[in-house]
C-alpha cells in the first residue's frame, strides 16, 4: 500500500466511524418527569428475573431528568442519551421472544430512548438499571425493561384508558 492509499483509507475509516457514532442527544421532553409502574407485561421471552424480583417494582415510581434517572430511591447519573425510531419488525428481530403486540403497542413504530450510565445496584438483584431503555408508546404511557422483564408505566397523576379498563 502506498502512503496515498493509506491516507485515503484512514480518511474513509475516520468518516465511517463518525457516521456510525451518535452524539449525545437531549432526553426527550415528553419522557421527563415521574412515571408510575402499573404492571408487568406478559411476554414469552427469557428473563433473568422471576416474578419475585419483578412484582415488587409495580407501584413504584421512575423519574427521568435531563441528567439522571431515579427509581426506588436510587439515583443514577445519565452520561449519554440516544434515540431511534424502532419499528415492530426491528423490535421482534432484536427481541426474539417478545413483540409489540405482547407489550400492548399497536403502532408500527415507537421512539426508543437508551440512557448510558455506570452500573448501579438499584434493585439488589442485578447491576442492570431498570428503566434505562424506554419505549415511548404514547404521551402518557411508556414501556421499560429490566433483566428481560417488561413493565408498563403511566405518567404520574394521570390514568390511561388502558389502566382504567383493567
Amino acid at each position: 500500500m502506498t502512503s496515498t492509499s493509506i491516507t485515503k483509507f484512514l480518511a474513509a475509516a475516520t468518516l465511517a466511524a463518525v457516521a456510525l457514532s451518535t452524539s449525545a442527544e437531549p432526553l426527550p421532553p415528553r419522557l421527563q418527569g415521574t412515571w408510575r409502574i402499573t404492571r408487568v407485561l406478559p411476554t414469552h421471552n427469557t428473563a433473568c428475573w422471576g416474578k419475585e424480583q419483578a412484582q415488587p417494582l409495580v407501584g413504584s415510581t421512575l423519574t427521568y431528568r435531563e441528567d439522571a434517572m431515579v427509581w426506588k430511591g436510587g439515583q443514577v447519573e445519565v452520561n449519554d442519551v440516544t434515540t431511534r425510531e424502532l419499528t415492530a419488525e426491528q423490535f421482534s428481530e432484536e427481541n426474539r421472544s417478545a413483540d409489540f403486540s405482547q407489550l400492548g403497542i399497536h403502532a408500527r413504530s415507537v421512539l426508543e430512548v437508551d440512557m448510558q450510565h455506570e452500573d448501579a445496584d438499584i434493585t439488589g438483584a442485578t447491576t442492570e438499571v431498570p428503566g434505562d431503555s424506554v419505549l415511548l408508546v404514547s404521551p402518557n404511557r411508556i414501556v421499560v425493561s429490566a433483566c428481560g422483564v417488561y413493565f408498563e408505566a403511566t405518567k404520574a397523576n394521570t390514568l390511561s384508558r388502558a389502566s382504567l379498563r383493567r
